[in-house]
């Protein structure tokens, strides 16, 4: 039987509707959905739980930081989204990450936002939510911080020995692919095709805090983590 992934494409939909993107590009990201889900499947695998949600924005995303000169591409993240009316932690791919990255490099990526994915799972489900907050009050919003020290350790929880390998290869500690790089360049930039830019306070999440309990966790991932704290003590 086929699997039943949840995948959210409906902005990729409307941006095509809206003309920001054409035909041949709508056509391309329906074509890459056996490769990611190839890759999520492999991901599966080797960390031994369900990958989470997945969303796409349509855009090229980058952030800018207040000096005004420095800026970073963000091509995926891990984010807690309202899906089908209800706030769920999801991994969001941007439309050109997923048309021009290599496998290997989608797979890296997917299995890096797993990380995270697993790091929000637990602090949540230990109700430490300072744990996330980039340190502002966290009223009446948490606004998270989803920064690179928010994750788990790789070794810790991928039983592959390869996609460990993939993941130090391309994270120096965020994404570095000179080939990738110029892909999008020539064939998303050049093209004005949709970019999306923000401010780094922007590109915090922020959600009601009332909202938080309600949020699904993976229970899976909550029992793995306290078989793994009790072998450690």
């Amino acid at each position: 039987m086929p699997i039943e992934r949840e995948l959210y494409f409906n902005r990729v939909n409307e941006a095509h509707e809206k003309g920001r993107i054409g035909d041949d590009i709508l056509r391309s990201f329906f074509e890459r959905l056996p490769t990611l889900e190839r890759s999520i499947s492999s991901i599966e695998s080797a960390f031994g739980l369900d990958y989470p949600p997945v969303s796409f924005d349509p855009n090229l995303v980058i952030v800018k930081y207040p000096d005004g000169f420095s800026q970073t591409v963000i091509y995926a993240s891990t984010q807690i989204q309202r899906l089908n009316e209800k706030f769920r932690i999801c991994v969001e791919v941007t439309l050109p990450f997923l048309l021009f990255a290599r496998e290997d490099l989608l797979r890296a990526c997917l299995a890096h936002e797993f990380l995270h994915y697993i790091y929000i799972t637990i602090t949540l489900g230990n109700r430490s939510i300072e744990g996330l907050s980039s340190g502002k009050p966290i009223t009446p919003d948490l606004q998270l911080a989803l920064d690179e020290t928010h994750t788990v350790k790789a070794e810790e929880w991928i039983k592959d020995n390869e996609l460990l390998s993939l993941i130090k290869k391309y994270f120096t500690p965020m994404v570095s692919d000179p080939e990738l790089e110029e892909k999008i360049r020539e064939n998303w930039i050049k093209r004005t095709l949709p970019i999306k830019e923000m401010s780094v306070d922007d590109s915090m999440l922020r959600i009601p805090v009332l909202e938080l309990d309600k949020i699904p966790l993976d229970k899976k991932i909550i029992e793995m983590s306290k078989a793994k704290s009790q072998r450690s003590n």
